[in-house]
């Protein structure tokens, strides 16, 4: 009979253990610059509650940035074709020359001002990635972005010089946001490249007022191989 209980408190351990591996792995994303941003993201959404929202007709989290602007990713990535957005004002960049009649149609949408929800939105220009079509059924925004960041490694890279991470979405595209909240001038970042918005009519000598700022590659940014139009965000 001993022996018989010590094998069953054994299996009782055995089976205690697994369950919390299963539980804390929950919480893993596919590396660890991933888990790390994670973890950031998350710590940020968490000290800006009132900035975050859900759109139930895109199936979409949002987080509001400063100046109108703001970063959206997708409950579930098979409900539509934005799995990510950054979404922005557009009017400081149309006084400054852009005409987004020119910008192509099947890497950026612009959105005329409009009432959504009894809340009168500005004109927007928004920058959408997909990322896979895989059904995901997940629970809450963090679980959601931790669901996306499972499905590519790629996604997510450290830039150790700045302490921030990048979320990056392709051709020059990305969001920036430091690992420690407060810690840098600038805790989110919007990063495009320049030359499709430049190619659109935008007069890079007249960005003062909107926000951006032009980075060089090789000058301003030794990491990039192309020009980059750079939005910085201070947050609580």
């Amino acid at each position: 009979m001993k022996n018989n209980k010590k094998i069953m408190i054994l299996l009782t351990s055995a089976i205690l253990t697994l369950s919390f591996v299963g539980c804390s792995s929950k919480s893993q994303t596919v590396s660890k610059d991933s888990d790390g941003a994670l973890k950031a993201f998350n710590a940020i959404v968490k000290a800006n509650p009132k900035s975050k929202g859900y759109h139930s007709a895109l199936k979409h989290w949002g987080f509001k940035l400063p100046a109108n602007d703001k970063f959206e990713w997708t409950k579930d990535t098979s409900a539509n074709k934005i799995d990510f957005a950054m979404v922005i004002d557009a009017d400081p960049l149309i006084k400054a020359g852009l005409d987004v009649k020119k910008l192509d149609p099947n890497k950026w949408v612009y959105k005329p001002a409009e009432i959504e929800g009894g809340v009168q939105l500005s004109n927007r220009i928004i920058f959408p990635f997909n990322v896979s079509d895989k059904k995901e059924t997940s629970n809450g925004s963090e679980d959601a972005f931790r669901r996306i960041l499972e499905q590519d490694p790629k996604l997510i890279k450290y830039m150790e010089d700045e302490k921030h991470y990048a979320l990056m979405l392709g051709e020059g595209n990305s969001v920036h946001f430091t690992e420690n909240l407060g810690a840098s001038d600038e805790d989110m970042e919007f990063v495009f490249k320049a030359e499709p918005l430049i190619k659109a009519g935008l007069d890079v000598t007249k960005l003062q007022g909107t926000g951006f700022k032009l980075e060089v590659a090789g000058k301003d940014n030794m990491d990039s191989k192309d020009d980059q139009l750079v939005k910085g965000y201070k947050l609580k």
